[in-house]
């Protein structure tokens, strides 16, 4: 048996077990009440077949005759279950014939039945209608028989209010079921989604989201009040530990900066040029240290969502052909093609980062791409989300690289010969997610395609 694993599909299956449990129950209790009838019904026809033999015995065959002939379709006086349902449906039928078989008394059971009891004999009733009774024949001394019947349309008419009543039941049960599991299932549902967008909020970097609690007391009250206090310590974490890296980000600039300062005065009093060439050297790896601790900041600095204090609507398309113009000479200088397709768009946002991740973007085809790759950047708008695609026909990455390459200083060149820390794709994803975007590889047949999706502000 599959399980479902939804909330509706086990909403479903509990009102399809209570439902199944219910018609189970009714089934018995018709059964039950069916059986009990029914005996109440064989107990009259024994007693009345005591007494008719009895009579008999008595007064003689002439005698039962007469009384057969007065009693016939008459009713009882109520047994057990029977009692006090009215006389309809409750009638006692007879038939009395002589050792050659010929009717004497009794004319609503058309056919005489063998000897012992019968079920469903068709009987006339002396309304005309007919029907089924229960029916117990015996043989008198004389040769004769005498049968005595009871009409089962109480037992029928039981039945169907027995089994009116289940149905009955089983819709309240069933529609009552449903809207309390509907209800449980949308009151579930509900205190998920607020679980959910608060992780969500956690994984965009925003450490401050928490899961709302209500008040209730409830179980999702306290699992809550939990799982806040786990991410006020995460966040008390994250901040240490941020506020630790940009402090020594910070702290290191600052002498860096001092000794690139003296590296160039020596540089300027250099005795020789071999000596200068080595302090020129010195400087630009220093220069090259400061731009990465300056590159870590900015990502510190983005990931800390603070910047989404200044979003406004931007052009995203206008954004884009401006850094596509500035990068176009470069492509220019080394045979390579950049082309853009842009349609017109608005997105939330910070004008400055997204101008950076774009120029991020074409910076790595520059660098990584390989020698004579072009660029291929389209902006377009589906279903409410501007998706832009920044392709090349490069040499493209590794396999296993897809996620590696957004990792802060990876870098997929074994040689590490080429310029660059392994941050800026770094960088363009933290401005994305900033921008509570996506950035994800693409398939494509050559290169890398690298696939942004924003919000498009104008349909939102």
């Amino acid at each position: 048996m599959i399980i479902p694993r939804t909330i509706k599909g086990l909403s479903i299956l509990t009102a399809s077990i209570s439902g199944l449990v219910i018609l189970a129950l009714g089934a018995a209790a018709i059964f039950i009440s069916h059986r009990e009838i029914e005996a109440q019904i064989d107990h009259r026809i024994e007693l009345e077949m005591d007494a008719l033999l009895e009579y008999h015995a008595a007064n003689g065959p002439a005698a039962l005759a007469r009384l057969v002939h007065v009693r016939d379709g008459g009713t009882t006086n109520g047994t057990g279950y029977l009692d006090g349902t009215g006389g309809n449906g409750r009638m006692m039928l007879y038939a009395l014939s002589d050792a050659s078989g010929n009717r004497i008394a009794g004319s609503l059971i058309p056919t005489l039945p063998p000897s012992g009891w019968t079920e469903f004999l068709p009987i006339r009733r002396p309304d005309g209608s007919t029907g089924k009774a229960q029916a117990l024949s015996r043989r008198l001394p004389d040769g004769g028989q005498i049968v005595v019947a009871g009409d089962r349309d109480a037992l029928s008419r039981a039945d169907d209010r027995i089994l009116l009543a289940v149905l009955a039941g089983l819709g309240v049960i069933l529609l009552t079921g449903t809207i309390s599991t509907i209800a449980f299932g949308r009151l579930i549902r509900r205190r998920l989604v607020l679980i959910s967008g608060t992780a969500q909020g956690i994984i965009e970097g925003d450490y401050t989201c928490r899961i709302p609690v209500d008040g209730s007391g409830s179980e999702f009250d306290r699992i809550s009040v939990i799982l806040n206090a786990m991410l006020s310590r995460i966040e008390t974490l994250m901040m240490s530990l941020r506020q630790v890296s940009s402090d020594i980000a910070h702290d290191m600039r600052t002498p860096l900066g001092r000794i690139r300062q003296d590296m160039e005065a020596l540089m300027r009093r250099a005795p020789d040029k071999v000596t200068a060439d080595t302090l020129e050297q010195t400087i630009a790896d220093m220069d090259a240290l400061l731009d990465l601790f300056t590159g870590l900041l900015g990502i510190s600095e983005v990931q800390g969502l603070a910047v989404r204090k200044r979003f406004v609507l931007q052009p995203l398309a206008e954004i884009v052909a401006d850094i596509v113009d500035t990068y176009r000479p470069a492509f220019d200088a080394e045979g390579r093609t950049i082309t853009a397709v842009l349609e017109e768009v608005t997105v939330c946002g910070d004008a400055q980062l997204l101008k950076r991740a774009v120029a991020n973007l074409l910076e790595n085809i520059l660098v990584h791409a390989g020698d004579g790759a072009s660029a291929t950047i389209t902006l377009a708008v589906e279903q409410g989300v501007a998706v832009l695609t920044v392709t090349d026909d490069g040499m493209g990455i590794p396999p296993g690289g897809k996620e590696r390459i957004f990792e802060r200083l990876v870098r997929l060149d074994p040689t590490r010969s080429k310029p660059g820390h392994g941050l800026g794709l770094s960088m363009v994803r933290a401005i994305v997610h900033a921008h509570k975007g996506t950035i994800e590889v693409v398939p494509s047949r050559s290169g890398l395609s690298l696939m942004i999706r924003l919000l498009d502000a104008g349909m939102a």
